[in-house]
């Protein structure tokens, strides 16, 4: 893994609130962790998702973001959600159970954002979900 020194924000969930730290990446003072969590890449289940996403934080409110090289099939009912489930376990069929549903998905390629609701706990989710709710089809995700 390459790590450009750049200035860049991490986000860090704890269980009563979101902490933002800015800092120079550097390999004596940043955790490997923390590194890896600014831009994840997406798990296919369906359909192949590309680009990353990230977590933010801007003015007081946290998004998942997605990048501008983010790019996945069209379809017809994709919302995002955020889910209490494993990549491994979570499937179609089980896709909004205990999930958080963040929106629609605004476009299927090009960077975007959808804000995560004021006193969400992201402790309580272990992964960021494109799922057709119409259809029960899930697209993949990205592991939190």
């Amino acid at each position: 893994m390459k790590i450009k020194s750049t200035l860049f924000t991490l986000v860090f969930a704890s269980a009563a609130t979101l902490s933002t730290i800015t800092a120079m990446p550097s390999f004596a003072a940043t955790p490997i962790a923390a590194v890896q969590a600014i831009n994840q890449s997406f798990f296919k289940k369906k359909y192949n998702i590309k680009g990353t996403w990230s977590i933010i934080e801007r003015d007081g409110k946290s998004y998942i973001q997605f990048s501008d090289d983010f790019k996945t099939k069209k379809g017809p009912d994709i919302k995002i959600f955020l889910s209490p489930k494993t990549a491994d376990a979570v499937n179609g069929k089980n896709a909004v159970d205990g999930a958080l549903n963040l929106g629609f998905l605004k476009s299927n390629k090009g960077a975007q954002e959808y804000e995560i609701p004021a006193g969400t706990d992201l402790t309580q989710f272990t992964t960021v979900l494109l799922h057709c709710e119409e259809y029960a089809v899930l697209w993949g995700g990205g592991v939190l």
